[in-house]
Order: structure tokens, then C-alpha cells, then sequence
């Protein structure tokens, strides 16, 4: 199709998304080299889809999300000089994503409303984050985002029982490695990092169906390290 129509913008929007997606299933198989590369191609060719046409706000939520990634990564790291320095470039295209953009919005305003929790803007996120997970109650991601949100705001009993649920939800669906970073990730970030007699008896229970010959020696040893109160 593009190479009848090599300047229609959308077929180059479309290449573009499925060069992403490809090279974020490259990353996930730990063919880190072939999908940093296809990635980095996929960005140049949705650039070029969006000044092919300005108005196709589609593209903002990954060249959106990259320029806050980039900026982000020089805030931790800041040997990396030639990145963006500031986040504001990408957080706008998110917006702009949400506001106009024709399919991508959703998607959009799951990611924006992570970075706002990160950068701090938690009025916004207040306002945002209830209406997106009553929508997608199971959305693992917005769970995530839903417990760094109350640490954020002192909330960490909430924060260590919405942990808890994002973890029946990985383990029900296979992803015990994913279940079990969330439960060390919310201990590491609570102040007190303890939990409570209820929810170790909670996570006791996932030990009956831990599938010790496929996860890793390190997840096992975090995962009994979590039940060591």
C-alpha cells in the first residue's frame, strides 16, 4: 500500500505503529539490539507521518511519550547531556493527543496520567485517575499508577492493598514475576515498608501456586523475602 500511496500520512502513521509494537515484542524477547534499532526507526517514520500532516495528533502519544521518556532519563542520569532537558514538550503532546486525537486518546491519557503522578501534579491526577480505572478496573498499568499515586499523596495502607490486588490480577493471568515486583516495589517505597499481618497471610497464599521451575532464583528469594516481617 505504501508503495502506491508513499506519501499517504496515515499508511505512514500505521508503519509506524506496527514498527513500535514490533520492536516493544523485540525488547520483551530480550532481542534488545534489534529492538532498540526497529524502535528508533519507527520514531523516525511517524515524525515524518506527522509533518506530513500537522493535524494528525495520533502520532503525539508516542512522539509525545519519547520526548518525556528522553527528558525523564536525563533527569536521572544527567551524563546524558544531549537529551531534552525539559519534559514539558512531551507532556503537551500527550495532552494534545487526548484532546484531538482520533483513536489514540485512551492510550494517551493512561500514559499522561502516570507522568503526572512522577512530576508531582497530583491535583490532575486526582481529577483523571478515578475516571480511567472506572473504566478499565483490571488495567494492570493504571494499578501501578493508582499505588505510586497514594504513596505520593500518604496514603500507604491503600497504596500496599492496591499492590496486593494488581498481584492476584498477574497471578491469576500467569505474570508471577510481575505480581511479585509490585509487592516489593510497594514496600521498598512505603515509609514504614512493613506490611500487615492480613496482607502477609494475603500473599502467604500465593505460595501455594508459585511456579518455582519457571521463575527465577531471585524472584523466589523476593518473594519469601516479602513474607519475612
Amino acid at each position: 500500500m505504501i508503495e502506491d500511496e508513499p506519501q499517504n500520512c496515515d499508511l505512514l502513521m500505521i508503519r509506524g505503529f506496527l514498527m513500535s509494537s514490533s520492536a516493544a515484542y523485540m525488547l520483551l524477547d530480550g532481542k534488545y539490539s534489534s529492538g532498540v534499532s526497529l524502535g528508533t526507526r519507527s520514531l523516525d517514520i511517524l515524525k515524518k507521518a506527522h509533518e506530513c500532516d500537522t493535524t494528525n495528533y495520533d502520532t503525539e502519544y508516542y512522539l509525545g511519550f519519547y520526548n518525556y521518556a528522553q527528558a525523564e532519563l536525563r533527569r536521572r542520569l544527567g551524563v546524558l547531556f544531549w537529551l531534552p532537558r525539559n519534559a514539558n514538550d512531551g507532556i503537551a503532546a500527550l495532552e494534545r493527543c487526548i484532546e484531538k486525537a482520533r483513536f489514540m486518546n485512551r492510550a494517551a491519557e493512561m500514559v499522561l496520567v502516570d507522568v503526572y503522578v512522577r512530576e508531582g501534579k497530583q491535583e490532575k491526577s486526582k481529577v483523571l485517575l478515578p475516571k480511567l480505572l472506572e473504566k478499565y478496573p483490571e488495567s494492570r498499568f493504571l494499578l501501578w499508577t493508582k499505588m505510586r499515586y497514594e504513596i505520593a499523596t500518604g496514603n500507604e495502607s491503600a497504596a500496599m492493598n492496591t499492590a496486593l490486588a494488581a498481584a492476584h490480577l498477574y497471578f491469576r493471568d500467569g505474570a508471577q514475576h510481575n505480581g511479585i515486583m509490585i509487592l516489593r516495589e510497594v514496600r521498598k517505597m512505603a515509609g514504614t515498608k512493613k506490611f500487615s499481618k492480613e496482607m502477609i497471610d494475603e500473599i502467604t497464599k500465593f505460595a501455594d501456586v508459585l511456579d518455582r521451575k519457571n521463575l527465577s532464583n531471585s524472584d523466589i528469594r523476593t518473594f519469601n523475602s516479602l513474607l519475612k516481617e
